[in-house]
């Protein structure tokens, strides 16, 4: 039930990022619903929302190294 609702809360963050970003609404109301939806994240789990998952799992070798400075 958690997870559902975090997932739920990071779709609405993402598109009211994206029309914040792209200036389709006036500002002040995308960021007080960003900041409501911020506070509810926190209330459930102050750390936000984990997949369970490493992004270095999916990473190829080659670029993964890249990534972290390694020859």
């Amino acid at each position: 039930e958690q997870r559902t609702r975090l997932a739920t809360i990071w779709d609405r963050l993402y598109e009211l990022y994206l029309q914040q970003a792209n200036g389709e609404r006036n500002p002040a109301p995308i960021q007080t619903e960003i900041n409501k939806l911020i506070a509810e994240r926190d209330a459930i789990r102050p750390w936000g929302w984990n997949t369970g998952k490493n992004w270095k799992d999916d990473t190829p070798t080659a670029e993964l190294a890249k990534i972290l400075g390694q020859k």
